[in-house]
């Protein structure tokens, strides 16, 4: 009886205490923590703000899950969109909801339906420069009284952890892993991009830079403001 019940109190153990170091180890995976991104378009002139916030965290017996409402506003202040995706921490891994990444218009009409599938955007508590990262990929196939009106197609490839960078923003300064990655998407024809990411434990993204395939500047989005 002894000898069964050790390992499953051992594995007991251990998933619990996986949910309590990531509540540690990331400062912004906290309930009401919220992160203002300021976005700038490729003449350097502010195109609008995205706010994250952190509205809930639910904590299971090996991962907390963060609900993440994202708003967004164009350059006069006027909200262009709300929505929220999920995020996970399991074992100190983050796994990033693909929806933050793609624009979302909140004047949908509700009688088009969306559906979304793909896999997450993954950050190791571990990363180093050199690091090889997974790529991450979603689909997104809009309907309306089931016609088919849109199928994209998103990927993220190529990614790779740079090097270690200290990055300076009006919301301070962060020790900071730099990230390059490839960004394609389909839509009425194939589009790829390069973004290089600063990612930092105690906010998670910095700065991003997206460039085109003659590298030239497409936009940028620096860190602005943190509430915690």
């Amino acid at each position: 009886m002894l000898k069964t019940s050790l390992p499953a109190l051992f594995l007991l153990l251990s998933v619990a205490l996986a949910a309590q170091d990531c509540a540690k180890m990331y400062d912004y995976f906290k309930e009401g923590v919220t992160l203002e991104y300021t976005n700038y378009n490729k003449k350097d002139k502010v195109e609008g703000v995205l706010t994250h916030r952190v509205g809930s965290i639910e904590e299971k017996s090996d991962s907390l899950i963060a609900t993440i409402n994202l708003t967004t506003t164009d350059a006069k202040g006027k909200q262009v969109s709300e929505v929220s995706y999920p995020m996970k921490c399991f074992q100190g891994v983050i796994y990033m909801d693909m929806r933050s990444l793609i624009p979302q218009q909140s004047n949908q009409s509700p009688q088009v339906e969306v559906e979304m599938k793909g896999t997450d955007l993954t950050y190791p508590p571990d990363m180093k420069p050199g690091q090889t990262l997974p790529d991450a990929e979603m689909e997104m196939t809009m309907r309306m009284g089931g016609i088919q009106l849109m199928n994209n197609r998103y990927q993220i490839k190529n990614r790779k952890v740079e090097a270690e960078e200290s990055v300076t923003t009006t919301a301070g300064t962060y020790s900071c892993l730099k990230i390059s990655y490839d960004f394609e998407y389909k839509l009425m024809g194939t589009r790829t991009t390069h973004t290089e990411f600063w990612y930092a434990p105690e906010v998670g993204m910095v700065k991003s830079v997206n460039y085109d395939r003659k590298g030239n500047v497409e936009s940028r989005s620096e860190l602005t403001k943190v509430e915690q």
